[in-house]
């Protein structure tokens, strides 16, 4: 008897040390801008951290949550969001005084997933970018990345901004950049040790003259590695159009 409970103690135990944790998703807001999360079912219940930021379920669409700062700089907080499927989306939220990205989804079945045809590599740290693939579609330009963690500390993203660089000038100062903005944008969570993850984002379309690059920048929170990958004018040229198997 005493070794049959004993059994049971040891796979009770290792059931319970073996749960997967739901890492939060950074997310940054802002007092004068709006945020918008998409979910892919019904928001069922949403609870705040702290009054300071103000949430609110948009009207006639259920899975869509509009998010705001309720006072500038305040203490980072948490945010769970519960759908009608059952899943939590938890959230550590942050102020910023411009949001780098004001719409966010988390809606695999609405967005195509595409296929990769490009491999173009930074690394840095043990951390290596990838852009997979460019997509035109909708008068959206769609850029697809791959994130990979080689080392066994999690890279939680600070921010992740893109901006023009002009390429005969090596030095990086105000005047040589123009921040590009995206208008959607598939999110990123924290990338775990030894994990891969996949982000997405969306621009209005453009193209680039030949003394132009696109940078893409993604910044370490706590931490000091920093990611730079380089887009020139002839990759973004290779953009495609997504097929209906797509």
């Amino acid at each position: 008897m005493k070794k049959l409970c004993t059994v049971w103690l040891v796979l009770f135990t290792f059931k319970c040390f073996s749960q997967s944790s739901i890492e939060p998703y950074p997310l940054q807001i802002g007092f004068n801008k709006t945020t918008n999360l998409l979910f892919p079912y019904a928001i069922k219940s949403v609870d705040r951290g702290s009054k300071e930021i103000l949430v609110q379920k948009n009207k006639g669409n259920e899975n869509v949550l509009l998010i705001k700062a309720n006072k500038e700089n305040f203490i980072a907080t948490n945010l769970s969001v519960i759908t009608a499927d059952g899943k939590l989306y938890s959230f550590l939220v942050s102020y910023a005084i411009e949001p780098p990205v004001l719409n966010i989804s988390f809606d695999t079945d609405s967005n195509k997933v595409y296929k990769p045809f490009l491999n173009i590599i930074t690394r840095n740290e043990q951390m290596k970018l990838s852009l997979r693939s460019i997509y035109t579609d909708r008068q959206l330009l769609w850029l697809h990345f791959d994130i990979k963690n080689n080392s066994l500390i999690d890279f939680t993203p600070a921010y992740i901004k893109f901006f023009l660089q002009d390429r005969r000038r090596a030095k990086r100062t105000a005047e040589q950049q123009d921040e590009l903005v995206p208008v959607f944008h598939l999110t990123m969570p924290v990338v775990t040790g030894e994990t891969k993850k996949e982000m997405a984002f969306a621009f209005n379309q453009f193209t680039l003259s030949k003394d132009k690059r696109l940078v893409c920048e993604i910044s370490e929170q706590n931490g000091g590695r920093l990611l730079l990958l380089h887009i020139n004018s002839r990759t973004l040229l290779k953009a495609h159009v997504p097929s209906k198997q797509e």
